[in-house]
């Protein structure tokens, strides 16, 4: 291994990472594109945090806001979807402090009744189940999902 391809692999990182938000999990996959060991590649993913190049807090609170705003996932949903990627819990739990909870429940509410609209059935056992599946799958906590689907059903 050169100097010459850590530089390199450093350029194109720092490069994609200002163009997109990634995780050092991300990262470290566009490393293997360079003939680095890893100690150098972990080197170079602490060189892009430590330039702000990297930033998990910041990736986390992108995340957050957008699956939410535009997908109307839930917590648990955005929560999974963060710790695969490497997140760390408490940059996980302070992005998803930010989303509002009478917007959370509005958000599912909306997505809830949409899907009950789409269904044409009447409101029996098997259509309660079908949305309280459906909102689960969504990623919204039981207890939530719940209120949300009586609220629906009435």
């Amino acid at each position: 291994m050169s100097s010459e391809d850590y530089k390199k692999a450093y350029l194109f990182l720092s490069n994609k990472c200002s163009k997109k938000e990634l995780t050092s999990k991300e990262a470290l996959v566009f490393c293997s594109k360079y003939t680095l060991k890893i100690t150098q590649k972990h080197n170079l993913i602490n060189e892009l945090k430590k330039n702000k190049f990297i930033d998990h807090q910041r990736y986390a609170n992108a995340f957050v806001h957008d699956r939410f705003s535009f997908y109307k996932w839930g917590k648990l949903k955005i929560r999974h979807h963060l710790a695969q990627k490497g997140i760390e819990e408490n940059y996980i739990e302070l992005a998803l402090d930010n989303i509002d909870s009478e917007e959370y429940k509005k958000a599912g509410l909306e997505e809830t009744t949409k899907k009950f609209q789409s269904m044409g059935s009447p409101s029996d056992y098997n259509s309660k189940q079908k949305l309280l599946k459906f909102i689960n799958l969504k990623g919204y906590e039981t207890e939530i999902a719940f209120e949300i689907v009586e609220l629906v059903m009435r």
